[in-house]
């Protein structure tokens, strides 16, 4: 009985902790907490991720009204009936609290050294997941899987800084006395107020930038900004092995994901299985070496299961997969 009263404690505090970051009240001791304890264990991020996704399903409905708040819901944990009672409990009062203060928020991660007014929250996407942030001044901010932001909780500078590791959509609020920079690894972006896609994964060999609305500035870190490149709407600048190139850019296959959805054209295999890994958060081994002259192109809906589209990959590439202790081997097959 005693360790069932501590377990529902545990329950009563991490519920209150969730909720709190999730409609933004929470204390930064509080967000301090709630982060150590998703520093825990997986199982632990997992359950956070999987709640965050249930409020932000509900909170497309647009409506203060239980009834219907709780109807998507029901539909949420019919889909999860497999989950833990701890977690369906959980999912459970994040809805209710969505009647409160329907929004889309993600997890903060405090810097605990920086407890004054400029500190620096942190975004983390975890892989088979997409997030938006709302920043101080406005900016909007939706980041693709496995990607990272690093930014202030207010701007306080002259110049609004933010830190992407990943991909990022960015709506910047125009301020034309603070001017807006994106570091992405090697690349400086700065901008007055546009729109503009940016992709700097760690495991990917280039950083792009494609300028959707608006204009905006490209310089590689630590160079003279005279020097800087301008991008007009529909261009798209590539830093590859040090060299940074201007290109045209097809807007809807770079933004694709905002929307939800997948568009490779002449993706080359390799990056088809990297960014598989990210947006399903799966796994998935091949001998790259038999796949180097390979190509795919086509379209997805993130509706799709990774089988869908392991499925209609096969329909144009001679390959075969099969799942087995928790990944997926893919194999060209012999022609």
């Amino acid at each position: 009985m005693e360790a069932e009263d501590r377990r529902m404690k545990e329950l009563d505090d991490i519920e209150r902790l969730i909720i709190a970051s999730l409609d933004q009240t929470a204390s930064e001791e509080e967000l301090t907490e709630l982060y150590a304890w998703l520093k825990t264990s997986k199982k632990n991020q997992a359950s956070y991720y999987q709640i965050k996704d249930t409020w932000e399903a509900t909170s497309k409905l647009h409506v203060p009204d239980t009834k219907k708040a709780w109807r998507q819901l029901n539909k949420q944990l019919k889909r999860n009936e497999n989950q833990s009672g701890w977690l369906i409990e959980l999912v459970k009062v994040a809805a209710v609290a969505l009647v409160v203060a329907i929004a889309s928020y993600v997890i903060f991660e405090w810097s605990p050294e920086q407890k004054d007014a400029s500190s620096v929250a942190k975004v983390i996407v975890p892989n088979g997941s997409q997030s938006t942030v709302i920043l101080a001044d406005g900016t909007s901010v939706k980041l693709n899987a496995g990607s990272e932001l690093i930014y202030p909780s207010q701007f306080d500078a002259e110049v609004r800084q933010v830190e992407l590791k990943g991909e990022g959509y960015f709506k910047v609020k125009h301020d034309a006395s603070h001017s807006f920079i994106v570091s992405a690894g090697q690349l400086d972006v700065q901008v007055l107020g546009t729109e503009f896609n940016v992709m700097a994964y760690s495991d990917e060999d280039c950083i792009e930038t494609t300028l959707v609305e608006g204009s905006v500035a490209i310089n590689k870190k630590g160079a003279d900004k005279q020097h800087s490149i301008i991008l007009t709407p529909g261009q798209k600048a590539v830093l590859k092995d040090g060299e940074l190139a201007v290109l045209q850019a097809n807007l809807e296959l770079e933004t694709t994901w905002t929307q939800n959805g997948f568009y490779f054209q002449s993706t080359s295999f390799e990056e088809l299985v990297r960014r598989l890994e990210r947006w399903y958060d799966v796994e998935i081994i091949l001998n790259e070496s038999d796949f180097e002259d390979l190509t795919f192109t086509g379209k997805f809906k993130n509706k799709e299961t990774i089988w869908q589209v392991l499925d209609v990959i096969q329909m144009t590439t001679p390959i075969s997969y099969q799942s087995k202790e928790g990944k997926i081997y893919i194999t060209l097959l012999n022609q």
